[in-house]
């Protein structure tokens, strides 16, 4: 049988396709290399990246351990201070009334109530003489007339010392500390036995329980000078800081018992490693499933291209074949794309988890290389990002450790506020907002920030679960003599009674998950916890068909203008007449966001005569102001809407232009820490809220004399 120029061209056609089986099955080997590769990088890059992690969490680590050395070192030093107070009077009382005065005693009693603790009052040495003489002594045992060389020593650098000085020495019954000051002449001293310093295990919940601590009565760690042990002897990461007593210094060391950063700082390397493995191992099954799908190509090639060879005599066969393999290349490649893009969606979940761990590494300074890295895994990580802090703030609410700034919130603006900030997302989803807001006007004690987080949370619900064209409503209703319920009801599905008991939980959606709908799960039950961290309480009523009102129950309380004028029995208002050139230089800056606290602060500057008050209600315009204006005094709220008051004050401290300008810090959160930082920071004084109008008033007579000296 002859070949036709057709047939003649299938043969050809065969002979090219059986080249390329041969060609593929070199790029299937390459596939497989190229697979075992990406296993090997992204294996590395996760433990370079769980690395660096750990690194960063080791830092934050010894960074808390510092600060809570330091609040310690503060509250030995302030005891220091305390037990000596007495000292001088007792000098006073002796060299004025002899040694028989009976204040004296009264004055010693105190310090030596413990019955182990004795003080006396001797006299220095005069010329010719080398010995101290005891005058008076109180507590038992009784101090005798000789006093021993060591403790002779320590009464002479008394003599020569501002303030008091300490040390131990060794008597017939022990060690012992003495603790004396030069005053009026004399010495006075106080010697306590000690006992051999064992470890002490502190009540739960009492102050530094997180930490082990040794105190030495030397500026080195001599097990001599050990005087006692808080907790366990400190081992692992110690810190070691100075306590001044007098001219000595002692050293503290201190170790965390546990991570202080917290369990999400524990795990982070780990979960960036996990993830890390996951990750690679995905990339490793989408390499590897690429081959199998080209060898299955592959394979169809070949078997077509034997039909076709066996199928050379009869053009007709042929043709049928052709159509074949053609149905069925195109099957097997819109099988290869589905698989891709399954593939592709199952790896953005374990890819986004290590983009979020990519913000803690952007904080830090890393390499050029690291950076380039940095900025590849920050790109799709702000979901990821929103729900771990989501998760992170239940955490801390449910340890206690979420960090509140409550005062007077006016609700009628915290409302007008959140409606602007949601309005743009009803309008894209065409639903309608109403307010009735009657009973707005009052004030509820809040966190600003974290009520209005819940308040966006409800109306971002009800403007989601809602139907087309729907409607959201806030309303305002005093739920009983001493709270405020504020309402958001919308005109959804509503939710059936059986789901309720699961609406509160975390990342439950009731069915949602499975809809276009985005979200975590989490804002209701987060929401829930920051209002009953706030005194309030959170709840829902809910009619199937009709649709939802969730609520948010808080405390009612004054106004601070209100406050303002039943404390003092007036109504001034601030004079609208206008002031002279030279009373416009004399400003005072008023950075924050809440504008009862503002109409407050402008009735207390209205009483002082040429002072004009410059309102901000962002950090970032406060800032601009603050250079334009030059004001001799600025006043700093520390929680703002765009950047933290914390901020605000370092950025006016390294601007040449505002670093002269004195910053009043003006805050409802006023931990002893926070209020020390801030002062360390530059701030010229903290003022808690409710604000204290003598000490604000006295500020700023003295800083508008001092700016006009």
């Amino acid at each position: 049988m002859g070949v036709s120029v057709g047939e003649a061209a299938s043969v050809e056609l065969t002979d090219r396709e059986i080249l390329d089986v041969r060609s593929g099955k070199w790029q299937l080997f390459r596939l497989t290399r190229v697979a075992l590769i990406v296993l090997v990088v992204m294996l590395a890059v996760s433990v370079a990246l769980s690395l660096l992690v750990r690194s960063l969490v080791n830092r934050q680590e010894r960074r808390i351990l510092h600060e809570r050395s330091g609040e310690l070192v503060l509250l030995l030093q302030q005891s220091v201070r305390n037990a000596t107070l007495l000292f001088p009077i007792a000098a006073a009382s002796v060299a004025e009334h002899g040694a028989s005065s009976t204040s004296f005693v009264h004055i010693t009693s105190s310090l030596v109530q413990n019955g182990t603790t004795s003080v006396y009052v001797a006299a220095p040495p005069k010329t010719g003489q080398s010995d101290f003489t005891v005058i008076a002594t109180a507590g038992k045992p009784k101090v005798a007339a000789q006093i021993p060389d060591d403790e002779a020593a320590l009464l002479r650098q008394a003599t020569t010392s501002d303030g008091p000085v300490a040390g131990l020495t060794t008597a017939d019954a022990g060690r012992q500390l003495v603790i004396a000051m030069h005053s009026s002449g004399l010495v006075v001293a106080e010697r306590s036995p000690l006992a051999a310093a064992k470890p002490t295990t502190p009540p739960p919940g009492t102050p530094f329980s997180d930490v082990n601590v040794a105190l030495y009565a030397s500026p080195t760690a001599d097990p001599a000078t050990l005087l006692l042990i808080y907790g366990k002897t400190p081992t692992g990461t110690l810190d070691r800081q100075f306590l001044a007593v007098g001219s000595n210094r002692w050293l503290v060391v201190t170790s965390a018992k546990e991570s202080l950063s917290g369990s999400v700082g524990t795990w982070a390397p780990w979960i960036t490693l996990i993830v890390g493995i996951a990750m690679a191992a995905l990339l490793t099954l989408l390499v590897e499933g690429l081959a199998r799908r080209r060898r299955y190509a592959l394979a169809l090639v070949e078997q077509r291209t034997a039909s076709l060879q066996r199928a050379l005599t009869d053009g007709q066969r042929l043709q049928r074949a052709e159509e074949q393999a053609r149905r069925e290349a195109e099957t097997a490649n819109q099988s290869k794309s589905a698989f891709i893009s399954r593939m592709s969606h199952e790896l953005r979940t374990p890819l986004n988890a290590v983009i979020g761990f990519g913000q803690l590494l952007e904080r830090d300074n890393l390499t050029d290389d690291q950076k380039d890295s940095v900025s590849h895994i920050i790109k799709g990580g702000y979901h990821l990002l929103q729900l771990i802090n989501e998760v992170l703030d239940i955490a801390r609410i449910e340890t206690g450790d979420l960090a509140f700034s409550p005062e007077s919130v006016q609700v009628s603006e915290l409302v007008a506020e959140t409606l602007g900030l949601i309005r743009p997302l009803a309008t894209d989803r065409s639903i309608h907002i109403t307010g009735s807001l009657e009973a707005s006007d009052d004030y509820v004690f809040a966190d600003r920030q974290r009520l209005q987080q819940i308040m966006l949370n409800l109306l971002s619900n009800g403007i989601k679960y809602n139907r087309l064209g729907g409607s959201v409503a806030v309303s305002c209703e005093r739920s009983s003599p001493t709270q405020l319920r504020i309402n958001v009801t919308d005109t959804g599905p509503g939710i059936p009674q059986e789901q309720l008991g699961r609406l509160f939980t975390p990342f439950e959606r009731l069915g949602a998950e499975r809809s276009a709908i985005e979200g975590t799960g989490i804002g209701l039950a987060l929401s829930r916890q920051l209002a009953e961290a706030m005194g309030g309480t959170l709840g829902v009523e809910t009619v199937v068909g009709q649709g939802s009102t969730f609520w948010v129950a808080l405390p009612l309380v004054e106004g601070p203008v209100e406050r303002y004028d039943r404390l003092t029995g007036t109504t001034t208002v601030r004079s609208d007449s206008t002031t002279s050139a030279e009373d416009k230089q004399r400003v005072v800056l008023y950075i924050e966001d809440n504008l009862a606290n503002l109409t407050l602060v402008q009735r207390i500057m209205a009483e002082r005569n040429g002072i004009q008050l410059v309102p901000a209600m962002q950090g970032r315009l406060g800032l601009e102001l603050a250079k334009e204006h030059r004001p001799f005094l600025v006043m700093l709220d520390l929680h703002l809407p765009d950047i933290g008051g914390d901020e605000v004050l370092q950025r006016l401290r390294d601007d040449p232009a505002t670093a002269t300008i004195p910053v009043v810090i003006v805050s409802a959160d006023a931990t002893p820490g926070m209020v020390q930082r801030l002062l360390n920071a530059g701030a010229l004084a903290y003022l808690t809220k409710p604000i204290n109008v003598e000490e604000l008033l006295r500020i700023v007579d003295e800083q508008a004399a001092r700016a006009g000296s």
